[in-house]
């Protein structure tokens, strides 16, 4: 890829990460690479150069949402990548513009969805073999959460299964303390 190339990718993860706060690496990556204007290495060169830039911030840890196998990065964008991206915008042409606020929009909508339900373990610290497991979910406005021990080799299908389910089992929760039949 070109010198010209390589700033482009670095304005739309810009314009992508600043449109769409909370984003993960994983959401942002696929988004890049749905568009087949990055291939994965440039992705990953443009990526590390904000980075390395200070134009882009990452934190790393579990966001709870199953996304990935263990830590994962929820990136967002600096003051500096900030007034680069003020600067820049202006000089975007329509199309690209426009395909970039369909991505941005799309990718807030996967991040509200994911950042909706939660499921986190950790090992208990007074009892062995066991896991403490916190649940949540938010949805149409109502937070559901809860939290309760469960045995170490089970803790993967809980979480799977309120991943899942997190809507149904909530829904039965509240339906069943209101005594109504259905939901």
């Amino acid at each position: 890829m070109s010198n010209s190339e390589i700033s482009d990718g670095k304005i739309h993860i810009l314009y992508l990460v600043k449109n769409a706060p909370g984003v993960s690496y994983q959401m942002l990556m696929d988004k890049c690479l749905e568009s087949l204007y990055l291939d994965f290495f440039n992705f990953s060169r443009c990526y590390n150069e904000l980075i390395a830039g200070n134009l882009l911030d990452k934190e790393v840890g579990d966001t709870g949402t199953g996304e990935v196998i263990g830590s994962n990065e929820t990136i967002k964008i600096t003051r500096g990548g900030e007034a680069i991206l003020e600067d820049i915008e202006s000089t975007l042409n329509l199309q690209t513009l426009g395909y970039l606020k369909k991505a941005a929009s799309e990718l807030q909508n996967e991040v509200r969805e994911k950042n909706a339900v939660k499921a986190f373990a950790k090992p208990c610290a007074d009892e062995l073999g066991m896991c403490d497991v916190t649940l949540s979910t938010v949805k149409d406005g109502r937070s559901f959460s809860c939290s309760f021990k469960v045995k170490a080799d089970e803790v993967d299908n809980v979480l799977a299964r309120w991943r899942a389910q997190s809507g149904e089992f909530a829904d039965a929760f509240v339906a069943n303390m209101l005594n109504k039949e259905d939901k």
